[in-house]
């Protein structure tokens, strides 16, 4: 049993500002997730965000203040924010993502000059998809600020021991819960149309080249050979030349059996993907953490990944999942095949896959944060 000295007290109501630039998105969704748990928990939370915050039409429980604008000054709301955070006067600055580490270091200097808070980190990734020569240097040097870091996976935390040289002692990890969890209470399902009794494939998520989408397109086509009644979905924002993906489309007569759906899809459409989704797959070649797994858990899918972007950390083999080698197309193609039709498989993975959606759910991150937020800002 702790000593009385070695037990923090009950978690007291905290003033909490979230900064996030990122207005769409897995940031933008995490962020409105764990604000949301937060307000509901009893403390104060606003979010200062960017201009055309995707998720303010959505049931919530905290405050949101667009003010942030790339492009742009906008001093009319930048003047509403400096009124709401006299009066707000926040106790906790915590910052998220990883997309915009520059303008989160120059927000932080002049945020705790004005407001002595205690400063938190969710980095997220740490590779922008934007990436700009000096972002490395912001990263850490904004890394080197803060009072604690919430890494979501110990391979980020390990790179930047390791690549950064920078001391995380004053770290945790704590994996990605179900990023659409508001949108099984908030939001009808749009489904796809994919012919009925066919099964789905669903790879979701930003198409860039080192998800292994032509490894996965390869591989369909040979499960396509034994497997003719199945159909695959590649949907998410191209950051890379589709011209390839579609030649091999073509190459193998696929056109009636693949989805290339290159555009940022809406929330009710994303819930009518996962939804019909017979497995979710994540055939990455290279990269970091993924959001998509825990969305995958959340809706009890099984996944089949690559051994690439801290999935062996989310996805246990044999039990949430297929764990499998990177561009590999005749594993992929395997896995692909077992996870669709392995009857006595599936039907052992099912309770496994509720219960890691409650494991890695947000009442677990809620609790680390709140023991962060307590520790540095003591009742």
């Amino acid at each position: 049993m702790s000593s009385p000295a070695q037990t923090l007290p009950a978690a007291s109501p905290k003033r909490v500002l979230f900064v996030s630039p990122t207005a769409r998105a897995g940031t933008a969704q995490y962020t409105h997730n764990l604000a949301s748990h937060l307000a509901r928990n009893g403390h104060q939370v606003s979010l200062l965000t960017g201009v055309g915050y995707e998720l303010g039409r959505y049931a919530r429980d905290y405050t949101v203040l667009e003010a942030i604008d790339r492009f742009r000054p906008r001093p009319l709301l930048w003047w509403r924010l400096w009124r709401h955070l006299r009066k707000l006067r926040p106790q906790v600055i915590h910052y998220q993502g990883g997309q915009h580490p520059d303008m989160l270091w120059l927000l932080d200097r002049a945020l705790r000059l004005l407001f002595p808070a205690a400063a938190v980190y969710t980095p997220q990734d740490l590779h922008s998809n934007n990436r700009r020569k000096h972002h490395d240097k912001a990263a850490q040097a904004l890394l080197k600020r803060m009072q604690h870091i919430f890494f979501n996976s110990e391979e980020n935390r390990g790179f930047v021991r390791r690549s950064w040289a920078i001391d995380v002692d004053h770290s945790s990890v704590a994996a990605v819960p179900d990023l659409l969890e508001f949108v099984r209470r908030d939001v009808k399902a749009e489904p796809p149309a994919i012919p009925a009794g066919r099964a789905l494939i669903l790879c979701f998520g930003l198409i860039e080249p080192r998800k292994g989408i032509a490894t996965l397109l390869e591989a369909f086509a040979r499960l396509r050979q034994t497997r003719p009644n199945t159909h695959l979905a590649v949907v998410g924002k191209p950051f890379m030349d589709l011209a390839p993906l579609h030649e091999t489309i073509a190459r193998h007569g696929m056109r009636e059996h693949v989805s290339l759906v290159a555009e940022y899809v809406s929330f009710e459409r994303m819930a009518g993907w996962f939804e019909r989704a017979d497995t979710v797959v994540l055939p990455y070649e290279s990269g970091w953490n993924s959001g998509v797994i825990p969305v995958a858990l959340g809706y009890a899918k099984p996944v089949v990944a690559t051994t690439i972007a801290s999935a062996a950390e989310a996805v246990i083999h044999e039990e949430t999942g297929l764990l499998i080698p990177p561009s590999d197309v005749e594993a992929l193609s395997q896995a692909l095949l077992r996870v669709l039709d392995d009857r006595e498989l599936r039907d052992r993975m099912q309770p496994l896959l509720r219960q890691a959606a409650i494991d890695q759910g947000w009442s677990s991150l809620v609790r680390a944060t709140e023991t962060v937020y307590q520790r540095l800002v003591p009742a």
